[in-house]
């Protein structure tokens, strides 16, 4: 805690109080002409007190007229303190609803159903806002960000290939993910996506859609699905391209040929995903000056007071 001046350039007109002292304090040639003699001298005061009546008025004056001045400078109190707190990561999940996500290859379930599953026990470790969007030929926002994951859970039940145009667009996902994580307050914005298919869309380039989420400080971690066997003949363009978006966002990629391992590559992303505790320094303020203007008020009313009784006039 420190004691601060919000305008100190005030003080500079304590400077002129020791002129105005010596402007107007008594002078000798000032004092009365009384008589000399017994009854005169039971009227005077001691020298002592008389010297106290003289000056006094003068200092109560000139205390007030500072404590005035202090107050124009606007003295407070600065307190700076660290307060820990708490921040969630903003995320955005971006699921490929083409139709060749209905393929099974993968253990129980197509991979729609295994990609939703996985879905809702990520969220269960949830407590910050997140969004989910679906995506084919075309991207399609159908939760923006919330902290209600029971309409997240809803939407996705819903999720399916009837959605949106078929096809695989991958830098219209990632450009509608950074559309909804672009505004939003958290200093940590992910960006999920999972596609089992190579981009085939004819709008922007997928490096050109992640530079644009990097601008926005979102970060991509996409997840191919599907067997070896199933994607041998694109599981090497799908990862170029997957790769080099996570890349150019500061992301990382996966790949999840089976249920188990899509499990394991949520449980590693939701530590990725996990609140951060940071200090922040707080700067409390308190105002003093209203102390310095009261304290003024009595100092130069009683100076005035003084001056004006029997006891500021008689030498």
């Amino acid at each position: 805690m420190t004691l601060d001046l919000a305008r100190p350039g005030w003080l500079l007109l304590l400077l002129l109080l020791p002129a105005w002292y010596v402007w107007i304090r008594p002078r000798g040639t000032w004092g009365l002409l009384v008589g000399r003699g017994d009854e005169a001298r039971a009227l005077s005061l001691g020298a002592a007190w008389a010297r106290t009546l003289e000056v006094l008025p003068l200092g109560l004056r000139g205390l007030g007229v500072a404590a005035l001045i202090v107050f124009l400078a606007g003295p407070q109190l600065v307190s700076i303190y660290e307060e820990p707190v708490t921040e969630d990561v903003a995320i955005a999940i971006a699921i490929d609803a083409s139709t060749s996500m209905g393929v099974r290859d993968m253990g129980s379930g197509s991979r729609m159903q295994l990609a939703k599953r996985t879905v809702n026990q990520f969220l269960d470790g949830q407590t910050g806002d997140v969004g989910l969007i679906a995506f084919g030929g075309e991207a399609l926002t159908r939760v923006p960000l919330t902290r209600d994951h029971y309409v997240i859970r809803e939407a996705l039940d819903d999720l399916d290939s009837r959605l949106v145009l078929d096809g695989t667009d991958i830098a219209m996902a990632i450009a509608a993910g950074a559309g909804l994580l672009r505004d939003a307050p958290h200093h940590s914005k992910m960006l999920i996506l999972v596609s089992d298919g190579a981009h085939n869309g004819e709008g922007i380039e997928p490096a050109l859609a992640a530079r644009a989420a990097a601008a926005y400080q979102v970060k991509v971690y996409p997840i191919s699905i599907g067997s070896d066997f199933m994607l041998a003949d694109q599981i090497v363009e799908i990862e170029t391209v997957l790769t080099q978006a996570a890349e150019v966002t500061d992301g990382r990629y996966f790949r999840a040929t089976d249920g188990e391992a899509l499990e394991e590559i949520y449980e590693e992303i939701a530590l990725l995903a996990a609140p951060s505790e940071e200090l922040v320094e707080r700067i409390e303020v308190t105002p003093l000056g209203l102390w310095f203007l009261l304290a003024a008020f009595p100092l130069l009313l009683t100076g005035a007071a003084l001056r004006g009784s029997r006891w500021g006039v008689l030498p």
